[in-house]
This record gives structure tokens, sequence and C-alpha cells, in this order.
């Protein structure tokens, strides 16, 4: 697991790592550095004339240094500086006056010539207003010199994108690589920044980890070997109903497929037992599909006497994929809540919620850390009543609407799935995944892994985190095997033993 802080984080991170611990600004400044170089000396690329573009800010402190480094390597470094230079911050001016020292000469206006590298280090953490003028010629100058085969490497994060929400900020460098320091920031986890990020490289420039310690950052987000790691230890002696029985309320007429996704991705994530709830016209399907099943079926109305039975036999539920938002699927979704199990609420369960006030009351009641709702773009503007426009504009302050109405654990599904606590004291930020996903079937097939690893006695919010990035990495396994233009949503199910470690259960026991 690492952790991806917001401009504000690092900014205290760094104040105290300086005035508490004592380490100096330029140590930090040199350690980050030199970690950018040997992140640079890894590449496999041959490399001999390097461009620093600097700012006058720490982060162009950085690069000046950056290019002091790789002239001691021998490669042949020219250094530009942008900007008021008696702007500098304290310690770019002393990087600058290092360079005069050994005899580098630093230019401000940028030569029309090719070069290997370019080393981004313009602006960085932060920027809070829009790029304009001679800086957005200068940024497009560097994404030219980067689609004519330059290797460009941002120092930190690409000039131009929000450390906080990955927003271009008017223009922004489209780097190959960044190498950001002590922590990813948030920004480069999230669309559109994540885009001009490139391979994103984190090193350690001596930030204390007692300080994380003592005030964590509130997003993290998780490495394939940490799924071995989080995964719900398995029992020797343990049988079918040690872990964990699902209860599935699932599809309708003509929508049978939901039923059979979400109920292999239960089986497949590791839960013991799955009973589905759905009616008579899939009976024959099911049977065929998931023999492993039990199966409740019904006419028009499901039997209150059958639904009773069927939530005491449950450790958990999934409720939602498929059924639809006539009289019975109202009168499930409502008992599934009064029952007080876990659950995980997905597609039309979240409908009906968003549109019946007796189902939001309801809702609202429930201890909202053992409820899971994973709505995608649509469905979360109409949890908070919004409009799409306004998911698009703050897609954070939508999920902070809908938090402040149900306390409940959201998993907003998008290209980057975010995952955040009730209390909004933790957010995960989804790195798994890829758009050969963007396909019907797989929310069911999520909605089921997070079931199932609630059923195994997951607390909500962990069982989001881990399912979604279990899901994409099944998903990045299956578009290795299919492509991104082949894959379907069984794909992602079929991958899923891969995902979680074919020597999953001994991996555990050590």
């Amino acid at each position: 697991m690492q952790y991806a802080v917001t401009g504000r984080e690092m900014k205290e991170y760094d104040e105290k790592t300086i005035s508490r611990i004592g380490i100096p600004a330029l140590v930090l400044m040199e350690r980050a550095a030199l970690e950018t170089v040997r992140a640079l000396l890894k590449e496999k690329e041959i490399f001999r004339t390097v461009l620093i573009l600097a700012g006058t800010g720490n982060n162009g402190g950085d690069g000046l240094a950056v290019g002091r480094m790789l002239a001691a390597h021998g490669f042949q470094v020219t250094f530009f500086l942008v900007g008021d230079r008696e702007r500098l911050s304290k310690e770019t001016a002393h990087q600058r006056d290092i360079l005069l020292n050994f005899g580098f000469s630093i230019q401000d206006k940028l030569e029309n010539q090719e070069y290997d590298i370019v080393i981004d280090a313009l602006f960085g953490i932060g920027l809070s207003r829009e790029i304009g003028g001679e800086y957005c010629e200068l940024v497009s100058q560097v994404n030219a010199m980067g689609r004519a085969g330059a290797f460009i490497c941002s120092v930190d994060i690409p000039s131009g994108i929000s450390a906080d929400t990955g927003r271009i900020m008017g223009c922004a460098v489209r780097a190959d690589m960044t190498v950001a320091f002590a922590f990813a920031k948030r920004g480069e986890l999230l669309y559109p920044g994540r885009d001009y990020v490139g391979k994103l490289v984190v090193c350690d420039i001596g930030i204390p980890e007692v300080l994380a310690k003592r005030q964590k950052p509130e997003t993290f987000f998780y490495e394939k070997e940490d799924i071995v790691k989080k995964l719900p230890p398995r029992t020797p002696w343990g049988n079918k109903g040690t872990f964990g029985k699902v209860l599935l309320i699932a599809g309708s007429r003509d929508m049978c497929g939901a039923c059979i996704l979400a109920g292999k991705s239960i089986f497949r994530t590791g839960a013991g037992m799955v009973k589905i709830l759905s009616p008579e016209c899939n009976r024959e399907i099911l049977q065929s599909a998931l023999p492993e099943a039990i199966l409740y079926s019904y006419q028009d109305m499901p039997e209150k006497e059958q639904i009773c039975k069927s939530l005491e036999w449950a450790d958990a539920i999934v409720a939602g994929p498929g059924i639809g938002t006539a009289k019975a699927a109202y009168e499930l979704v409502y008992a599934c809540i009064e029952s007080g199990l876990p659950m995980t609420l997905d597609a039309d369960a979240l409908n009906l919620i968003g549109a019946n006030h007796e189902l939001a009351q309801l809702l609202q009641k429930r201890d909202g850390g053992n409820v899971v709702m994973t709505p995608h773009p649509g469905e979360l503007s109409r949890l908070a009543d919004m409009d799409i426009n306004d998911y698009k504009q703050d897609r954070m302050g939508m999920i902070r609407e809908v938090l402040g109405k149900y306390s409940c654990v959201i998993a907003s599904k998008d290209a980057v799935t975010m995952v955040v606590d009730p209390k909004e004291k933790e957010w995960y930020i989804n790195t798994s995944g890829n758009d050969g996903m963007a396909v019907a079937g797989s929310g069911d097939v999520l909605a089921g892994i997070i079931g199932a690893l609630v059923a195994q006695k997951m607390p909500g919010f962990e069982a989001a985190s881990l399912g979604v990035f279990l899901h994409g990495t099944a998903g990045d396994i299956a578009c290795k095997v299919k492509g991104k233009y082949g894959m379907t949503a069984m794909d992602i199910i079929d991958q899923l033993p891969a995902a979680m470690g074919a020597e999953m259960g001994e991996s555990v026991r050590k």
C-alpha cells in the first residue's frame, strides 16, 4: 500500500521535516535530484543531450540540481531558467549559484535544437492558477519535443497538473516518466492528469516515516503484492458455511445475465455459498449456469416468509444487478435494508433508493460502515439529486454530497474508481484496470467481488477498496489474454483466481 497526498499535505510534511526534524530544505532537494537521476539512469534508452527547464520555485531548484548531477555523469546539459530571477526561491537561488560556481551557463532564451532528455521542472505542486501566455507556449514546445522523440521526465509532477484533482491548469506537459518525491500526488492518479504522468516512480527523499504515521495522508492506493496480504485468511478446517453465505438479489425478465455474472464472481472470490432470489423466468438458465447456487424463484411477487428465511440464512447481501424498479424489486430492497445485514447495493437498488423517499430514509438509519454503494456517474448523480455536469465539474464534491445523505461506504465507479469511508477519513484511489473493462456486466462482477469479501468478514470500506483493486487486476490479466477489444465481463471473472494468486492459501499461511 502506498499513500497519495494533496499539495497541502505534501507542504506540511516538507515543513515538519525541515522545522521539527531539522533536515535542511537543501538536503531534501539534493535527495530529490539524486533519486531523479537514479530513475533516469535505469531507463534503457541511450541519452546524451539534456535540457533542463526550471521555474523560479523549489521545483525549479530540483531541476537545476538534476542537471548538475547528470553533467557529472558525462551528459551534455543545457540549463534554461524561466521567469523573473529576482523571484527565485531561496533554495533555487542557491542551486543557481552552485551551477555558476561550477562554470555552467544558464540561458534565459530557449534555443531551437534537439535533445535526448527534457527535464520538466517548471511548476510543482504549488501551482494554483491557470498557465497562460509564454508559459503555455513553452509547455507546447516541450510536448512537441516529446512527439519528436525526446524523453520527457517531470520532476515531482508534470507542469500544469493540479496536485489535488488532476485537472489541467490551462495546459500541461505530457511526460514519459514522472519522479514523485516521498509520495504520489493525488492528481497523478486521477484523470485527466493521470494521462500526462507516464511511468510513475515514487522515491524516498528523506521525509521521516514517523510523520506519516502521526498524521496519515487521507488517500492511498494498492499495489499487486497487497492482494495476498489483504485477502481474508482461509481456515484449513473450515467448511462451505465458514467462508460466507451471500444472498444475491439480482435479475429480472430478460436480465438473467446480471445474476450469472454476480453469482460467479462471488464464488470466484472465495465465498462458500450463494443463494439467488430471482424471478421464475430465470430459473432454468440459472440452474444450468450456476449449479453451485441455491435458488429461490418467484412469480410476480416473492413471498415474505421466503424473504425472511433467506435473510436469516445469509451473512451478507448483494442486491441490485438487473432487478429493475418494479414493485417486487422495491419490496426486496426494502427488506434487505431493514434486515441490518452487511450489504452491497448496486445498479437498480441504487436507482430505487434515489427515486423513493421511504427507502432513502430507511437507509439513512443504517450503520453506514456495513453498507457499500457502488454507483456509476449517472447513479451517483441521481443519489445526490444533482446534474451529471456537476459530477464532471466536481466529482469529489458530489461523493461528499451522497456521503452526507447516507453515510455509507461509496465506491464511485469510473475510469479511476474512488472509494471513501462513511466518515471521509480515508479515500482509496484505484490504479488497476483498463478501458477494455468498459463493457456490459463489469459492474455486476465488481458487486459480486465486494459482496464475497464482506461475507468473509471484511469491513465494508476494506472490502470495497480491495474488491475494486482485485477487479481491475483481473481485468489487466484478461487484457493480456484477450486484448482490450475482445474482453467480456466473463473474462474478468475467469482471471480472478490468477489475480488473487495461484498460491494464495500457502502465502496467507506463511
